[in-house]
């Protein structure tokens, strides 16, 4: 979920969800990453596991998607799975099938905090902001370090309109990361929501100095 906004000097800023980057690109992956056919002799659930990681850790995204969708067909379960297939899903737009996987590993593994952060982030994609919320919030009380997910729900807030909340999600997200850029950057656009150019333009521009703005992966799992 992205907002664009008019900073200092006619620069874009960005107000986004922000997910955690991972070691690959998706550019050129075909469309139809859902593959039926495959060619090795029945490997077992732990061979095919360890293939999907290990593809998918080195930006395999193709090969990584057609051994967790074997890995599914064959009927085995694990939250890992779901929860990286689900990205992959999400990064070539097919939110519906993201979110299904996605609920799939939290029904397996509840307590995986990343599963309900990655979550999250699919329902704001989705536009479904008060799901993505309790998402959030399950996330940061599963794990009550979670910067990132601080983070997303500020944004998530900002794009409701409710701006101590973001403002307050915001902050507990720089207390944990400081150089959280998205954060800062989030607090900027606040300043400017309420007419104080000056703070604004201040945190926008220290987010501009070392934001990332290909900061857009998912966080998925090999261990």
């Amino acid at each position: 979920m992205e907002k664009v906004i008019q900073g200092a000097q006619g620069k874009k800023k960005v107000n986004k969800i922000t997910t955690f980057p991972v070691p690959f690109k998706l550019e050129g992956i075909q469309e139809n990453i859902t593959i039926a056919t495959y060619t090795s002799d029945n490997p077992s659930k732990e061979k095919i596991l360890n293939q999907a990681f290990k593809f998918h850790s080195q930006g395999n995204i193709l090969e990584a998607a057609k051994n967790y969708q074997k890995f599914i067909d064959k009927g085995f379960k694990d939250h890992r799975v779901f929860s990286n297939y689900g990205i992959i899903l999400k990064d070539h737009g097919k939110l519906e099938e993201a979110e299904l996987s996605t609920r799939k590993a939290i029904d397996i593994k509840p307590d995986f905090a990343y599963a309900h952060y990655n979550l999250g982030n699919i329902l704001s994609d989705l536009g479904k902001l008060e799901e993505a919320i309790f998402s959030q919030q399950k996330a940061i009380k599963l794990k009550p370090d979670f910067a990132n997910a601080y983070s997303n729900l500020g944004a998530i807030f900002l794009n409701l309109g409710k701006l101590e909340e973001a403002h307050s999600c915001y902050k507990k997200a720089l207390y944990l990361n400081k150089n959280l850029d998205e954060a800062t950057e989030g607090i900027g656009e606040i300043h400017l929501r309420k007419g104080d150019f000056h703070d604004g333009i201040f945190y926008l521009r220290k987010a501009n100095g070392s934001i990332n703005f290909n900061y857009t992966k998912s966080h998925f799992f090999i261990n």
